[in-house]
Parts: structure tokens; sequence; C-alpha cells
């Protein structure tokens, strides 16, 4: 999985856009991708101002490309609104693209199993 871009509304404030990018950049080391701020340390540089509040209630995402399917192995990209939600994704353990999911749901549903 790779970062391919941030988008922040632009209607937001110039030290609002700046923050959204503060807490979605990241580095490689390796080919691996980790954020550059922890949680933490990004709560501590920003919990008491002004444009944090902003923040909270910003539209803001990542888009990240996946490689690979685990079905069709094509290349897809997800959106991300937080870190908790890119957790989430990376350890559901199979990713599949849209067409691969909703098709294996339709499966599920029609034989009466569960896969979640």
């Amino acid at each position: 999985m790779k970062q391919k871009e941030i988008f922040v509304d632009p209607s937001l404030s110039f030290e609002t856009k700046k923050m959204a990018e503060t807490y979605f950049a990241i580095k490689t080391v390796s080919t691996i991708e980790g954020f550059i701020y922890s949680e933490e340390e990004f709560l501590n540089m920003y919990k008491n101002t002004y444009s944090f509040n902003e923040f909270r209630n910003a539209k803001i995402y990542a888009v990240y490309e996946v490689n690979d399917c685990k079905t069709c192995q094509n290349s897809f990209q997800i959106i991300v609104r937080n870190r908790q939600e890119l957790y989430k994704f990376l350890q559901s353990g199979d990713l599949l693209c849209n067409s691969c999911n909703i098709y294996q749901s339709n499966i599920a549903n029609t034989l009466g199993l569960n896969f979640s």
C-alpha cells in the first residue's frame, strides 16, 4: 500500500491545511511507509489551537493505492479519513477491491454465510 495524495478542503484556513498535511505526512524506510508523527506527538503540537477545532470537523482524507486485490490481482485505491480507519483496513487481512468485495458479499448473502 502506498499513499498517493492528501485531499484537504480548499475552504479551510492555511494553518488547518498545514495541520492536515502534517497529520498524514509519511516517511519511507526500506520501502515501508510510516507516519512521521505519532497521534500523541500530533496532539501535543496542535491540541490547544483554533486550527485544531477546525481540523476535527474538516473534510480531509488520504488516498492510498493497494497494489493488488487478493482475488483479481488488480490495483485499486481506498480513501482513508483517519489513522484508525487505515489501521483497521491494514489489519483486515483480505485486501479486496470494491468489485470483488461486492461479489464476495453477494455470494455470501446468497449462501447465507457471514465472512465478517
